[in-house]
């Protein structure tokens, strides 16, 4: 079957590859659900609803050029959340090797799509079973360069979920109480299980096990725009576990030393220097230090990046001040600034490139006028 599906990639037979790849699913029995078929068969189990929402957000400017939209007319709309606590000794569920749950022959679409699933259904099933009592399992996804695989997406994909299981089922038993999916391969993900109140030692990567659990803990969620009771349940959770320490407020750089990096970085530090920003270096840090970080920060700048997903900890009216390169600007921290109640700036130099691929300008690199932001500086602060 891998050979065969080679051949019709190769050729374009997109037909006889969807074909081949449905008859591979008939074959082992698989009956795959969409989302309304998956919602409809978990009813039962569902001990949580929270409605979503849309917001309209504010038009944003360029810091340097008044006459050019960064965002314009944004409307975001947020998922509604749920979750499912799947009970039935007699029917056992299990995860496949990317974290989707099977109940009987059925395949749960808690997720965007089941790519994830799809993904690993050609190969034999190798990995290692471990029967456990309890099972959390909140992805469904594989990871790749281009889809889910940072920080980011961890954050508001996995722990997210994971948390808003565990508020609505706060009587679980935490130490028989298993986590598992593809992991991501970062250390937050055992340290946000140490913050959630849960054992680090039950996170069991999907690829390598297969969990099989009388019960099963779901949550669904497909939006890069999270919704803001998800973020405060999360932070709330945090917050009984962990005490933020408090200090002097400060403007903070944060460097980025990857993709998406500032070109003339020196000259930027030396300007930012002048109106006292402490320069945040990129280097590994823990969980607890981001969030002291983010916490603690009046204002905010540096380039598109990850990190930003901490401002989720900052005060109400901080400021985040985004650098873009003109082929890449998303507008995801430009909605969680309005979220967190947070003052947004942005700036790029130059115009989109509409021969830059979206995957090529993820990566490009951030070239930022000095004289230009100078004079954003200065307006802001002398306000």
């Amino acid at each position: 079957m891998p050979y065969l599906k080679k051949i019709a990639k190769v050729l374009g037979f997109g037909a006889v590859y969807a074909h081949l790849k449905d008859l591979r699913i008939k074959l082992k029995g698989y009956n795959v659900l969409d989302a309304e078929q998956t919602f409809t068969f978990l009813k039962p189990f569902l001990i949580k609803i929270a409605l979503g929402k849309e917001y309209a957000l504010p038009n944003v400017m360029d810091c340097s050029d008044h006459l050019k939209y960064i965002f314009k007319d944004l409307k975001i709309s947020t998922d509604h959340l749920y979750v499912w606590n799947y009970t039935n000794p007699k029917v056992k569920a299990y995860l496949s090797k990317f974290g989707s749950v099977i109940i009987g022959n059925k395949v749960m679409l808690t997720h965007r799509d089941h790519s994830g699933f799809y993904k690993d259904v050609y190969d034999n099933d190798n990995r290692e079973t471990i029967a456990v009592a309890t099972v959390i399992a909140p992805f469904s996804h594989n990871q790749d360069e281009y889809g889910y695989y940072g920080y980011y997406d961890y954050l508001f994909f996995v722990a997210v979920k994971i948390a808003r299981i565990v508020q609505a089922l706060p009587q679980i038993d935490r130490s028989t109480t298993y986590v598992s999916y593809a992991l991501f391969g970062g250390s937050y993900e055992t340290e946000y299980l140490e913050l959630f109140g849960l054992m680090p030692e039950k996170l069991m990567d999907s690829q390598k096990y297969k969990l099989i659990s009388p019960q099963v803990l779901m949550a669904n969620g497909t939006s890069w725009h999270p919704n803001l009771e998800d973020i405060q349940t999360m932070k709330n959770l945090i917050k009984k576990n962990h005490q933020i320490e408090k200090t002097e407020a400060k403007r903070v750089y944060i460097s980025r030393a990857g993709r998406r990096k500032i070109i003339n970085e020196a000259e930027l530090i030396t300007l930012l220097k002048k109106f006292n920003f402490e320069i945040v270096e990129d280097k590994k840090r823990s969980v607890k230090e981001q969030i002291s970080i983010y916490s603690n920060a009046s204002f905010v700048i540096g380039p598109h990046g990850a990190s930003f997903a901490n401002i989720i900890w900052c005060s109400p009216h901080a400021h985040l001040f985004e650098l873009f390169s003109s082929n890449y600007v998303p507008d995801y921290f430009a909605y969680l600034a309005n979220l967190m109640q947070m003052d947004y700036s942005a700036y790029y130099e130059g115009t989109p490139d509409v021969n830059v691929s979206f995957r090529d300008g993820s990566i490009e690199n951030i070239y930022v006028s000095i004289p230009k932001l100078e004079v954003c500086l200065n307006n802001i602060f002398k306000t």
